[in-house]
């Protein structure tokens, strides 16, 4: 018997054209196998810039799994369902081949837009360098100027060197301001890139089931990321800690089933209040939320807090025996230079002991102290 033969099995002894088992069992476990990869691949692959509904492409995933395990369509291909089992397979091949291309320039693109970023923010910080030691330079030899016409006495020299000089200091100065700002924008939209590329990570954390917010590992890794890109790009980000008002009295009064109801009806308006892509909404805890507002600064965050609570007094939710209404009080602060992820949350948190020192059903705001 030859080797092929012994591996895929020679066919039952009656002659019977049936395939053999062994070949049997190999053709449905490498079909299993394909359909397997097809669907991990929906579900952990890149997102892409063209991927526009992040559900999109998990289901054309599917659509391929289930045509290579049977035969059956392929909606987003205008593949029909087989009706003798044949599938399509030059069709698979294609797609599966040209997702790949498109994950491999994306991440090419992407690795090479955050090495240029890294290395304009090197020459930058070179040039900055260079520039402080031209000024420095420039000043002094300025000064030995002066300190010549000093040495010579007489008035007309030194005036006209001192005014030289201050001309000379203006103009320098001037100069290198604008330099800085040039290079600051060019690295802001740069950095727009990166912006965009945090948004979708983030639609890839995990959520809270219950509310449907982001969790509290999401939030933390969101925070992260503000403090960096701030750092970065000066962006303004201000952060909101939530809590919902006597909710234990809720539990205890009319059971957790209505509690629960109560934390996914305010994640709802949290929802619907912080509408904006690169805003975040995030279960902190219990009955805490937390909201990050990217490019947003705290006077500016204080009519959509206004909106989310009147919203959150407007809710009435129905139980076995009663129709609960809710309150939220609401602390926020304002990102400032030099902060950590502990030194922001803990004001936003003593913001919102101030809310509840106020009498609940309010917000209050924090600002860091004046270094």
């Amino acid at each position: 018997m030859s080797l092929v033969s012994r591996f895929l099995g020679s066919g039952d002894k009656a002659g019977s054209d049936r395939p053999g088992l062994a070949s049997l069992d190999l053709a449905d476990g490498a079909l299993d196998t394909l359909s397997n990869v097809m669907r991990v691949m929906g579900n952990e692959s890149f997102r892409l810039d063209s991927d526009l509904d992040a559900t999109v492409f998990p289901r054309i995933c599917t659509e391929f799994a289930c045509h290579i395990e049977n035969g059956a369509a392929v909606p987003s291909f205008d593949i029909p369902a087989s009706a003798d089992g044949q599938r399509e397979w030059s069709r698979v091949r294609r797609f599966f081949a040209d997702r790949r291309h498109q994950e491999k320039a994306f991440v090419t693109e992407r690795l090479n837009g955050y090495r240029g970023i890294v290395d304009e923010l090197v020459t930058g910080l070179r040039d900055i360098g260079t520039r402080d030691q031209n000024t420095e330079s420039s000043i002094i030899e300025c000064l030995s100027v002066i300190e010549d016409a000093v040495g010579n006495g007489e008035l007309p020299l030194i005036e006209d060197a001192l005014s030289k000089t201050i001309s000379r200091v203006t103009e320098t100065f001037a100069k290198q301001k604008q330099e800085y700002e040039q290079q600051l924008n060019e690295l802001n939209a740069r950095m727009s890139s990166l912006r965009q590329d945090l948004v979708a990570a983030r639609e890839e954390m995990q959520r809270d089931a219950l509310t449907e917010a982001y969790n509290r590992g999401a939030f933390d890794t969101a925070i992260l990321q503000s403090l960096n890109m701030h750092f970065v790009s000066r962006q303004p980000v201000t952060l909101l800690m939530i809590d919902l008002d006597e909710f234990k009295q809720v539990n205890d009064t009319h059971g957790h089933a209505a509690g629960d109801a109560v934390l996914k009806a305010v994640g709802e308006c949290l929802a619907r209040s912080f509408i904006r892509k690169n805003d975040l909404v995030a279960r902190y805890g219990g009955d805490e939320f937390a909201v990050i507002l990217s490019d947003t600064s705290a006077k500016h965050t204080e009519a959509l807090v206004e909106r989310f609570l009147d919203m959150v007094r407007k809710l009435e939710i129905e139980t076995l025996n009663a129709v609960v209404t809710v309150s939220c009080s609401v602390g926020y602060t304002e990102i400032t230079e030099g902060d950590t992820s502990t030194s922001f949350v803990n004001r936003a948190d003593e913001a919102l002991y101030q809310a509840k020192h106020n009498g609940r059903n309010c917000s209050a705001f924090v600002a860091a102290e004046p270094k």
